[in-house]
């Protein structure tokens, strides 16, 4: 990494994260999992080509918050699980009882639609975020 990458804390961790990825199953394995190259691949690692985890981390950021969400979403759901965004408490506490109602009026028809899996998972998403809210710090009162 060039001197301007050293201070660039994304460049940085996107770099390990990157690399980690790659050394999880290999070089030749993982170029062919992308289509790619093993000297593209190696060519990333050395900084001489763009790394997709800092352009998609850049672009998540440049979106709109809620567009970017869905896109992680859209991930954490093909590998397993969901996204939820951390939440000061208050907002994580009226989000979670706002998407709790409306995942129980969803399936209070004894039917789950795709629409209602959705509700699901938004509900617990709001629950975990809830949960997460109770393990931060809490900002001290200006009373």
């Amino acid at each position: 990494m060039d001197d301007a990458s050293a201070n660039d804390p994304i460049k940085q961790e996107a770099h390990r994260c990157f690399a980690e990825l790659v050394e999880s199953v290999g070089v030749k394995r993982f170029a062919q999992a992308l289509g790619l190259s093993t000297r593209q691949i190696n060519r990333i690692l050395a900084g001489a080509q763009p790394n997709p985890v800092e352009r998609m981390v850049r672009s998540l950021q440049s979106a709109r918050p809620e567009v970017g969400d869905r896109v992680l979403d859209y991930i954490c759901q093909e590998m397993g699980g969901h996204f939820v965004r951390h939440e000061a408490f208050d907002v994580a506490t009226i989000n979670a009882v706002k998407e709790c109602a409306e995942a129980i009026a969803a399936i209070s028809d004894g039917h789950i639609s795709e629409l209602d899996l959705k509700e699901i998972r938004e509900a617990i998403s709001a629950l975990s975020g809830l949960i997460m809210s109770f393990h931060a710090p809490r900002p001290e009162s200006s009373d």
